[in-house]
């Protein structure tokens, strides 16, 4: 059934004009409501009152409410029925998430109405939507929400005849000038005198330190009398008292009434994402699974707090991006956890002078892993300059790209007929006339994961050249039959621009534990991610905070934000 009105008795007023003390009533669907008061004058009181009043009267097909709540005061309603999300101040991802569902309603509505008034609507009328905002100050004062100020704004003007309705709660008319002639419904308890001119724009007498007693206007007139009087003055105001949520009473009668039924539900996860607490999130929503050599859980998505997965069978070659310290190598040993178990599994680290695999290649077993570091001697064979056939040992010291092509190409892929362009590649990486076996073509499948961190990968030289532009597309070619995994750990710019066009195309998937606006508008389009609009990601998304990063699914075009596990240090 439609909702023409949505009336909600909040407390008793003096009208002494008509010698009344009618019951103070707000519409809803009539009036966003903009409330003023100082500390403990009864602010939080009234957004509980009017929250257990919404439970009282209405059930999960006709009302849900968002809260954002940066006063700290109402966390305990975020398991309420009716709130579809509760989210404080501490991750701005949180905030933005909020205006974004907001805005994706408001034209969800708008296009459901089809122009039309929300309660004018009889058939097919869209959930209303309360979106209620405690300390309102503290948003408009913290300088990193002020871009979305304007979408608070919007919202007001826009969102009431629309069904979505703004209840603020503000201590002080500071900074609310912009705003508050789109709240029809004003408020004020305990304020400085001068304020209530700015509110109402008439003196009023100091109410004095009385909890829940202040002024208001009159947006729907209950009184007897028939008389009409000016609805838009102060009348003196007696709020009533919130219902508390954690009695019994209120319990049983909440769960009578909805009997486990609840609108959907947006939730929000704490600032460490362990392994347990990312299980107890996937369970819940039916989606726990354990880390296998097919796929691994990494983290939850911001949107709908569901999680996230790498698929190796479909991704057979990532990237890891990032700063210094945001968590790339706790990814890697996210991503790592179902192969290290796994004796079925070799690895072939390739590091470089800072060493920062080692911790992690010594959880493999010795004969299931090689270690490529630093430079080291080795043995080629080289034809000699007189004679064909003749061959000479020559004792030479392999750099690390070198040892990293060497391996590779004795056990994984027979270089020997490769070329870019004309030329001979293990010729350009080891000098003409060198001859290297190699037992690849006899090997059978080998199952493998290339952990690739060393900067010499991104480097202009041409063995480098050599490996993005001729060996790396050729092993990714052959990954699903052999069953290799390449993760690159920590890319670095690549400034020959046909090399670095080869390894993005070659990538099919790719993690960044950064703020991606600010990585794209350093990095351009010298990555996977460069092809991204920076002012689309800078409305999108919020700075990143520590843990939370991106996954992006070249393959589908899928940019998700995510936060990530928290590997244990054990």
């Amino acid at each position: 059934m439609a909702m023409e009105k949505m009336e909600c008795l909040l407390g008793t007023q003096d009208i002494p004009v008509i010698q009344e003390q009618p019951g103070f009533v707000v519409d809803l669907l009539d009036s966003n409501i903009l409330l003023y008061g100082s500390a403990m004058s009864g602010k939080t009181n009234f957004v509980k009152l009017l929250i257990t009043i919404l439970h009282k009267q209405y059930r999960e097909d006709a009302e849900q409410i968002f809260i954002l709540d940066f006063g700290g005061a109402l966390a305990d309603f975020g398991s309420l029925p009716l709130v579809a999300a509760y989210f404080d101040n501490a991750n701005e991802e949180y905030v933005k998430r909020v205006f974004k569902l907001m805005d994706d309603q408001l034209k969800d509505n708008i296009k459901k109405l089809k122009g039309a008034n929300y309660r004018a609507v009889i058939d097919d009328q869209p959930i209303h939507t309360t979106l209620f905002i405690d300390n309102l100050n503290a948003f408009l004062d913290e300088p990193r929400y002020s871009s979305y100020q304007e979408k608070l704004a919007k919202l007001c003007r826009d969102g009431l005849s629309k069904g979505i309705t703004v209840v603020a709660a503000a201590s002080s008319v500071k900074g609310t000038n912009s705003l508050i002639n789109s709240f029809k419904q004003k408020i004020a308890l305990e304020l400085p005198s001068d304020s209530y001119m700015e509110i109402f724009g008439q003196k009023v007498i100091s109410v004095g330190n009385n909890p829940g007693h202040g002024f208001a206007n009159v947006t729907v007139n209950t009184a007897d009398n028939s008389a009409t009087y000016p609805m838009q003055k102060a009348y003196e105001l007696q709020l009533n008292i919130a219902d508390d949520i954690s009695s019994d009473s209120f319990k049983y009668n909440l769960e009578k009434y909805f009997n486990g039924r609840t609108v959907k539900k947006y939730l929000r996860f704490p600032e460490v994402l362990t392994t347990e607490l990312y299980n107890r999130f996937s369970a819940d929503i039916g989606e726990a699974f354990e880390a296998t050599d097919s796929s691994v859980g990494v983290g939850l998505d911001y949107t709908e707090c569901r999680p996230v997965r790498a698929e190796f069978t479909s991704s057979r070659c990532m990237a890891i991006y990032g700063k210094k310290g945001y968590g790339k190598t706790n990814l890697l040993k996210i991503l790592l956890k179902g192969f290290i178990d796994n004796t079925l599994y070799n690895f072939i680290f390739f590091d470089d002078g800072r060493r920062q695999l080692e911790d992690i290649a010594s959880k493999v077993s010795s004969d299931r892993r090689r270690y490529i570091s630093s430079n080291c001697g080795g043995v080629l064979n080289f034809k000699e300059k007189i004679g064909t056939d003749s061959l000479k040992e020559v004792m030479v010291k392999f750099s690390p790209m070198q040892q990293f092509v060497k391996e590779i190409h004795e056990y994984y892929m027979d270089l020997s007929q490769v070329r870019r362009m004309s030329n001979p590649v293990l010729a350009e990486i080891f000098g003409a006339g060198a001859v290297m076996p190699s037992q690849a073509v006899m090997a059978e499948k080998r199952n493998t994961v290339f952990v690739l961190q060393s900067k010499f990968l991104y480097v202009n030289s041409a063995a480098s050249k050599d490996f993005m532009e001729v060996i790396l597309p050729s092993l990714v070619a052959r990954a699903d039959e052999m069953n290799w995994i390449f993760i690159f750990t920590d890319v670095k710019p690549i400034s020959d621009s046909e090399m670095r066009e080869n390894f993005n195309t070659t990538i099919s998937a790719a993690f960044l534990l950064d703020s991606i606006a600010e990585f794209v508008n350093e990095r351009g389009g010298k990555s996977v991610f460069g092809g991204m609009d920076v002012k689309s990601l800078q409305e999108e998304y919020a700075p990143c905070e520590l843990g939370d990063g991106y996954y992006y699914s070249i393959e589908k075009d899928e940019l998700k934000k995510l936060k990530f596990i928290k590997e244990s240090e054990a």
